[in-house]
Formats: C-alpha cells, sequence, structure tokens
C-alpha cells in the first residue's frame, strides 16, 4: 500500500563521486614528446601529493558517517542543482529536513535499493494506492489498482471502498482508512477485504489476498469489443486478453492506458499493444495519461519515438534541457515509426488531469509538436473548483549515487518541449492552449463521468 504521491525518477542514475575523488578534466592527443613531459610532470605531483592524499582519504573515512554523508550531500547539491544554493539553505535542507525542493530527497542505501526495484517493476504488496489526502477518520477508497498485481488479478478496481477486513471472512470487522493502514503491514499470510463502489455496502463482494513479489505493468488496452492485460507470475509477462470491452469507443478507435513511464517491460509491452490494435483494424487511439506521475526519461524516448506524426529525422528530439550552468542537451529517440501503426487520417487524443506529471507533460508536448494531435484533442480533468489542468512539471531530476549506496535524487535542469520551446513549469497544460475541459470525479468508481464524455464527443 502506498499513497499516491509518486514524483519521477526521469534520469537515469548517475554515479556521484566521494569528496575529492573527482573525475579527470581534459583532452586527449599531442606528440610522444608531450605524452612523455607530462607523465613526468604528474609522477612528480603524484610522488609529493601521495602521503597528503592518503592522509586526507584515511581521515574522511575515519570520519562518523553522518558526517561523511553530510559532506559527499553538500559537494552533490553544490555541483549538480539547477539553482544557486546559499550555503544557509544547504544547511536547511541538510541537517534541518527542509525540503529545497518538492522532488529533492536522499534515500538511505536500502531504500534507494527498494526504490530502484520499483522502477523496473518490481512490487511487493497487493497493489493498490491511496491519495495523500484521505482522512485516517474516513472509509479507504481506492484511488489506484497496479497491472498484475494481486489486487487487480482478483477483481479490485479503482473507486472501490475498502468496507471491512480480517484475517478470515469470519473475523471481517469494519474499519477507517487507519485501521486498514495499521491493518494490511502485518499481514502475512492470506486476508479477506470486503469491497464496493458504493459506500453503504449494496454491491459489496469479499476478496481474499496475500501481499507478494510481483511484476508491475503499467499498461491497459481495451476497444470496443474486447480487452488486454499483461499478466503473469514471472519477469516477463503476457499479454492475456480479458473481455471488459470499453462502451463508447467505436469500431475504429483503441484506448489505452499508461499508468508510468516506468518498468523493464513497459517498452516492449507498449509495442505490442500497438501491434494489437493494427491487428484489429483500430486506426485511432485514445491515450489516457489521467494520473500519471512520470517515470524515466528513456520510457518515455521509447514511447514517444512511435507516435511523432510529421518528426522528419531518424531519431527525432523529444525533450531539452537546460542547466544552471547554460548547458543546453537534446534527448532523442532511438527510432520514428509512426506510419508502422497510424495512417496519415489516424486521430490521437489525450485525457489527463491534475496528476498527469513530467514525463507525461513532456510526451504531450512531443504530440503536440510533431502534429499527431491538436490542444484541441486533450481532454483535461475540471475539478470542483472548474479548474482544469496537468500538474506543471518541466524540471528533470537526476540520482547520485554514493559508495555506501545511497543516494540523492536531484533536480538538475529545466525542460522544454522539441520544437517549440515551451516550458509548463508551474503551470501545465491548459485550456487557454486549446485543450477541452471536461467535468468528472478525480477518483471515479463504477462509471468514468469523464472518459464516457470524451468518448461520447470523439466517437459520436
Amino acid at each position: 500500500m502506498e499513497n499516491h504521491d509518486r514524483d519521477d525518477f526521469f534520469d537515469l542514475p548517475t554515479p556521484a563521486p566521494a569528496p575529492a575523488a573527482q573525475p579527470a578534466q581534459g583532452q586527449t592527443g599531442g606528440t610522444k614528446k608531450t605524452v612523455r613531459v607530462v607523465a613526468l610532470v604528474l609522477g612528480i605531483l603524484l610522488a609529493v601529493t601521495g602521503a597528503f592524499l592518503g592522509g586526507w582519504y584515511g581521515q574522511y573515512y575515519s570520519l562518523d558517517e553522518e558526517v561523511r554523508n553530510y559532506l559527499w550531500a553538500k559537494s552533490v547539491l553544490e555541483n549538480n542543482y539547477y539553482q544557486p544554493i546559499e550555503e544557509g539553505e544547504l544547511y536547511e535542507y541538510l541537517y534541518a529536513s527542509l525540503s529545497i525542493d518538492p522532488y529533492t530527497r536522499y534515500y538511505p542505501p536500502q531504500e534507494y535499493s527498494d526504490y530502484l526495484a520499483e522502477g523496473a517493476g518490481e512490487n511487493v504488496g497487493i497493489g493498490v494506492s491511496f491519495l495523500n489526502s484521505a482522512s485516517e477518520e474516513e472509509t479507504a477508497q481506492i484511488f489506484s489498482i497496479v497491472e498484475n498485481s494481486p489486487a487487480c488479478r482478483v477483481g479490485l478496481r479503482k473507486g472501490m471502498y475498502i468496507l471491512a477486513f480480517g484475517e478470515t471472512e469470519d473475523t471481517l470487522s469494519e474499519g477507517t482508512y487507519g485501521d486498514f493502514a495499521q491493518f494490511l503491514p502485518a499481514q502475512k499470510g492470506e486476508f479477506v477485504l470486503r469491497c464496493g463502489f458504493e459506500q453503504d455496502g449494496s454491491d459489496a463482494q469479499n476478496y481474499t489476498l496475500k501481499r507478494v513479489s510481483y511484476q508491475a505493468s503499467f499498461l491497459h488496452y481495451r476497444d470496443s469489443e474486447t480487452s488486454f492485460r499483461f499478466q503473469g507470475d514471472g519477469s516477463t509477462l503476457s499479454l492475456t486478453e480479458t473481455h471488459e470491452p470499453l462502451v463508447g469507443l467505436d469500431e475504429k478507435t483503441a484506448y489505452i492506458r499508461l499508468d508510468e513511464f516506468s518498468g523493464n517491460n513497459t517498452p516492449v509491452e507498449f509495442v505490442s499493444l500497438l501491434e494489437r490494435m493494427k491487428e484489429r483494424g483500430r486506426t485511432d487511439l485514445v491515450l489516457d495519461l489521467r494520473s500519471n506521475g512520470g517515470g524515466y526519461l528513456s520510457i518515455l524516448g521509447d514511447i514517444a519515438s512511435h507516435l511523432m506524426r510529421t518528426a522528419k529525422e531518424k531519431n527525432p528530439p523529444v525533450i531539452v534541457t537546460t542547466s544552471r550552468s547554460g548547458q543546453v542537451t537534446t534527448y532523442i529517440c532511438a527510432r520514428n515509426d509512426f506510419g508502422n501503426y497510424f495512417n496519415s487520417d489516424s486521430k490521437v487524443y489525450v485525457l489527463a488531469d491534475e496528476y498527469t506529471a513530467s514525463a507525461s507533460e513532456c510526451l504531450i508536448g512531443a504530440l503536440v509538436d510533431y502534429g499527431t494531435c491538436a490542444f484541441s484533442d486533450i481532454f483535461l480533468r475540471e475539478n470542483e473548483n472548474g479548474v482544469a489542468k496537468t500538474y506543471g512539471k518541466g524540471i528533470m531530476q537526476s540520482s547520485f549515487t554514493a559508495a555506501n549506496g545511497a543516494a540523492m535524487k536531484l533536480t538538475v535542469a529545466t525542460v522544454n518541449w522539441p520544437v517549440s520551446g515551451k516550458c509548463i513549469h508551474g503551470v501545465g497544460v491548459i485550456p487557454q492552449d486549446g485543450a477541452i475541459p471536461v467535468p468528472g470525479p478525480l477518483s471515479w468508481g463504477a462509471k468514468d463521468v469523464m472518459l464516457e464524455a470524451v468518448l461520447a464527443k470523439i466517437c459520436g
């Protein structure tokens, strides 16, 4: 069980040296004579400084581990954060537990190892999550279900209430979200949940589950006739027909939901769904990115590489980043094969909400910049206050690892869309861009009001 506050991995981990172990700088080349002179001078310098460095390292590694971690984290922040940091801010972050931004975070070794495993889709638990805003005094309502998790495979769905729980059906008792949060981690074997979409329990059923290790999937396919999920017990999952057609789709449109840009299998699985869409004669696509908070940059590139309608390059850019020093980096896709799955008349639509963030917003940017869809093909959830927008995250993180296995996930650059140069940080995709607001609950139940409204508009 986890709260839905997932920020993104977004960039692959980058090793960071311990203090004073900086990588070599400079150029190679020159005559043999120059090489010999440089070698001689370098040898003299090493001879003179060797004792000093040996003493420094001995002193460094004799320091208390907390002090060493402080020195390492201080070095990482000073050298890599995307904005200048004053000494006082460094102290407040490292010792006073104040956040420099919502995404920068220090991970102890085991926590970072678990974090990477989860990013690869190697999960442990039952596969349910709840909103951070959930009150401990309220009845627990499931915000999301992880594909191929125990919860998904027994039939639990987003929006269901957990009305009662116990080790057996005979010991079921009602409780609040706070009670369930204490109950679940203590379970070592099978247990039972009583769940339903109606809070009065009128449609409730009992579900038997067990907390286990499982390979997560982040994709789900539906069309007007059937549906497919990735399921299995090993590290590689099989595409399985699950017979849940999506009412409201026409015969030329497919629906794919992408929950995260995470998981070792996600790029291959996405291609499998595009191929299944093509086999089934679907030429249009509804891409559901609601509550997709981001993920790895490499997976963003893989997904985008199939969806760039007007890109001419073999390896088109997907994002452009700018570091504190002003260094501009263009990230490219490994391929460009839109025509393999779509035709010139194909329509691509996007669903998004206030939790659609980071890599998801970058993918939307690529779709707009390469003419795959217009802003008017993007549908935003309009909340109860009449506000419709995506999250608005236009900055990128990288992970830096210490010698002891600890890590710091750090904001290192601002992000711009690949052609227009648009940066949505602090703003998001909004109706003023031309996106269409659609009212609907954030955590829907048996009826997905927003999706039904969108399908009625685009499919008639």
